[in-house]
């Protein structure tokens, strides 16, 4: 399957050791670290985000999909992270999409647009379910996940918070 997939307005991309400098600006940003290392958690540092990088990376080599850097089409620069990737569960491993969207690009719609054409790559995959793992108060994400065709499916711990577990069905690609 393709490393890059086309939205509108997204070209979602595996991410390279070039991205490193994008992660560190997304995963610091302090609105986007308020929602993934809520107070009084530590926020996480420079090492930390290098190592998602490498790991985001590896991902893609070991399963042939993985997380995007979602870069814009019009001007090129890095609105987030988004895609699929593998995540452990108390039922066990599921793909999970994650999302993050550098704050100055909230309310865009990049993250509904990335969520809903990860959603349709899982579909192409041949995967059953997708879930999305969210804190119950941040309303935004839980929209994008409802309007990517998700529902809430249960409650989780991640990350040391509470989470609610989003649950959605790709549709199968038309043959």
């Amino acid at each position: 399957m393709s490393e890059r997939w086309l939205t509108p307005r997204l070209l979602a991309r595996a991410p390279t050791a070039i991205d490193a400098g994008d992660y560190r600006d997304l995963f610091l940003d302090p609105a986007v670290a308020d929602w993934l290392r809520p107070a009084p958690d530590r926020a996480l540092g420079e090492v930390e985000i290098l190592g998602m990088l490498k790991a985001d990376e590896r991902h893609w080599e070991e399963h042939g999909f993985g997380p995007w850097a979602l870069v814009e089409q019009d001007g090129g620069a890095l609105v987030g992270r988004g895609g699929l990737r593998w995540t452990e569960l108390g039922e066990g491993w599921v793909v999970e999409l994650p999302w993050a969207i550098a704050s100055r690009h909230w309310n865009r719609g990049f993250a509904t647009e990335a969520a809903t054409a990860a959603v349709a790559w899982a579909g192409r995959l041949g995967m059953a379910e997708v879930v999305a793992l969210i804190v119950a108060a941040n309303v935004a994400s839980r929209r994008v996940a409802e309007k990517a065709g998700m529902r809430v499916g249960g409650e989780t711990g991640h990350a040391g918070l509470p989470h609610l577990v989003y649950r959605g069905r790709p549709a199968s690609p038309q043959l």
